[in-house]
């Protein structure tokens, strides 16, 4: 069985916006890392922490309105099931994010921060894809 190249492209489309996002999503995510710990002295861990829920907000609105463009009127449940998803990813993230600055003293938090990052993205899409935005077509721009 083959897939329709249009769905490929569709979803190679919804790809390339979910990524757009998390590139901007991981900008305010580390430049609230930076601004936490240089400039409020926070340790790394807690900083990270408020950092990812700042940056979560910003691609929920994000992937709603542009990524899948969600139409759905349960705002609260899709935000539900975001959320979920990104903390299941973001708790991969972090879990990735404490191993290397553990394993590894000395590194840079933002080093820490892109492995983590990298790590959890297919989960996040996968999961945003198929369950939170789950009622929503594939479509292109």
């Amino acid at each position: 069985m083959s897939i329709p190249a249009r769905q490929i492209r569709t979803e190679a489309s919804g790809f390339a916006r979910f990524c757009g996002v998390g590139a901007l999503g991981f900008l305010i995510d580390a430049g609230l890392l930076l601004w936490f710990t240089q400039s409020l002295g926070l340790n790394p861990y807690l900083a990270r922490v408020f950092s990812i829920l700042l940056a979560l907000t910003m691609t929920w609105a994000m992937h709603r309105n542009w990524t899948f463009r969600s139409g759905n009127r349960g705002r609260m449940s899709e935000w539900s099931r975001f959320a979920a998803v990104n903390g299941a990813g973001g708790a991969l993230n972090y879990a990735v994010y404490s191993a290397i600055l553990l394993a590894l003293p000395g590194t840079a938090p933002l080093v820490a921060l892109a492995a983590g990052s990298a790590i959890a993205l297919i989960a996040n899409f996968l999961g945003a894809r198929m369950w939170a935005f789950r009622n929503v077509k594939a479509t292109l721009p």
